[in-house]
This record gives structure tokens, sequence and C-alpha cells, in this order.
């Protein structure tokens, strides 16, 4: 017979192949008619980031990171990725950023460092040049990982650069691009893929609060299959304990992923199938305050009961 723990995984990994909001299935039908010989084209910018996101994005599948940047788009430039090297691959982002080689998507990973522009140089530029420039001649934008999204670990309280998200710099330029924003810390490789591929063969997904729905629209702990356990009141009282982790921290209740469907590292597992709580690390709030803990400190009160805190 098999276990409540098994059933739930199970459960979970049925989810994961379940469509959401007819996002996934949408896109899966896009694939089949991006024509090759006029793929989107994609630049690709690093800014305040450690590259954890251009990890995460290369362990896609299905259609795997290769196909993605080859296949079904052309990957103009990317800092660690792109084939070509020195003058002769800035020579081809910069065409295109001036508006003299064709359409192109913006990507960004990493927080803009505006407050000391020189700390965040390309090609002898400082970054925020290049997002100055591309502001007039880009399709849209995509902000990738919570850095470039909301700031992230660069622009936590006390930071010496300046840190801004990609939406705050524009702000700053009084520039109004069309940007989605991805948060996660890394980002899920899923999440990315497919929002640029529904952007640019079947428009622009729908949004909320700059997020594409189909993966931010419901938080952790309404998807989490320890939920049973929190509706019991099943807590577990240290790391290692069975049962909801919301005693020891988790920030589930205040995140909104779907990463107890989507799971991670090819869907294998994710934080809290590893007994470890969920972080946060897709919300506005991630690392921006100095004392910021990974995890919320014990707490009496049980969300959506009298006495809740805001």
């Amino acid at each position: 017979m098999i276990n409540r723990r098994d059933f739930l995984k199970l459960a979970a990994c049925l989810g994961a192949s379940l469509p959401i909001a007819g996002f996934p299935s949408a896109v899966k039908a896009a694939l089949k008619t991006i024509d090759p010989k006029s793929v989107p084209k994609l630049i690709y910018l690093q800014a305040q980031s450690c590259t954890g996101c251009s990890v995460s994005l290369l362990q896609a599948e299905a259609p795997g990171a290769v196909s993605m940047i080859t296949q079904y788009s052309k990957l103009v430039y990317h800092q660690d990725l792109s084939a070509a090297s020195g003058k002769q691959v800035l020579d081809l982002m910069n065409a295109y950023i001036s508006g003299n080689a064709g359409d192109y998507f913006l990507a960004v990973e990493g927080s803009i460092p505006l407050g000391m522009p020189d700390v965040c140089v390309i090609g002898g530029k400082p970054i925020a040049d290049y997002l100055s420039a591309a502001a007039r001649t880009m399709s849209g934008a995509v902000a990738i990982g919570t850095c470039s999204s909301y700031g992230g670990i660069p622009a936590a309280e006390g930071n010496l650069t300046g840190a801004v998200s990609l939406n705050d710099f524009y702000k700053t330029i009084n520039k109004k691009p069309l940007l989605i924003s991805i948060p996660g810390c890394p980002v899920h490789p899923d999440w990315v893929w497919k929002t640029i591929v529904h952007l640019v063969k079947i428009g622009l997904p729908e949004l909320t609060d700059t997020r594409p729905a189909a993966f931010f629209s419901r938080k952790v702990h309404e998807l989490c299959p320890r939920y049973h356990d929190f509706q019991q009141e099943i807590f577990a009282e240290k790391l290692g304990d069975q049962g909801c982790l919301f005693k020891i921290g988790c920030l589930g209740p205040n995140t909104f992923a779907d990463c107890p469907t989507r799971w991670w590292n090819s869907g294998q597992t994710w934080c809290i199938d590893a007994n470890a709580p969920c972080i946060g690390c897709s919300s506005p709030m991630f690392a921006k305050k100095k004392d910021f803990p990974f995890y919320r400190n014990a707490e009496i009160v049980i969300p959506g009961t009298p006495g809740e805190k805001s």
C-alpha cells in the first residue's frame, strides 16, 4: 500500500505534467511554428549577478538550452556563452542596440549599479549605457532572476553600488519599455524559455505585477504537498522533522511560485522535498534588509487566522 508521503509526491509529479492556465501547451505548439530562418534574436546582458541564473538556464530540458539558443532563438550576445569574443561580438551587439541589425529582445540578469556605474562595464562602457540605448530599439525586455526583477542580494540594505532592479533603472531615465520580470534565485529555466517563446510567437503572456501569471499566480504554500500537514497542524519543530515547515521559518506562505508542481534539477527535487524551508527567493523582499534571515522567525500566528501579521 502506498503511504501518504509517497502519494503526495506522486500527486505533485503528476501536477507538474499538467498545463497551467494553458501556457505550456500553447508554448509547445508555438515551438513547432518557429521558422529557423527567422528566429527571434536575443541579447543577454549580465549586470551585478553571480551568473547563477545563466547556469540554471543551461539545465533546461525539452527543449534543451542548446536548442533554445540555436534553433528556437539566436543568441546574439552573452558574456559567457557567445561563440565569438572581443571586438567581433561587441560590434554585433552594438549593431542591434543601435537599431541597424533588426528586431531583438533584451534579457538582463543581475541588478543595475545605478550609484556606481563603473563597477559593471562591458567593452569599456557601463552596462547602464547599453540599457539606455536598448530602450529605444528593443522589442521588449525580460528581467532574469530576482536581482534583475527586484534588486536581490546586490541591492540589500547598505549596499555601496546603489543597485536597483531593471524596472527601477528604466524609471530613473523615464523609459517604459515592455518588461517582463521572472524572479528566482536562481530562476527556473522553464520560466524563462517558455516566457520568451510565448512573447515572441504568441504575444505578451498574462502578467501579475509584471510576472508571468502561469508561474507566479499562486503561493508556494497553496501548492505545497505538505499543505495537508498545515491544515492538520502537524508542524516540524526542527530541521529534519516531517510535517509542515511553517514553524521553522518557511516563507512559502508569502512567496508566489509554482516550485511545488514544477520541481527543480530536471524534476528531481525542490527545497521542501529536501526538507528545507522555502527561503522566498522569488519574493520582492528577498535579501532586501541588512539583517534579512533566510528563514522567517518562528511565529505562533498561522496565516488565515485572526491575529495574522500583515
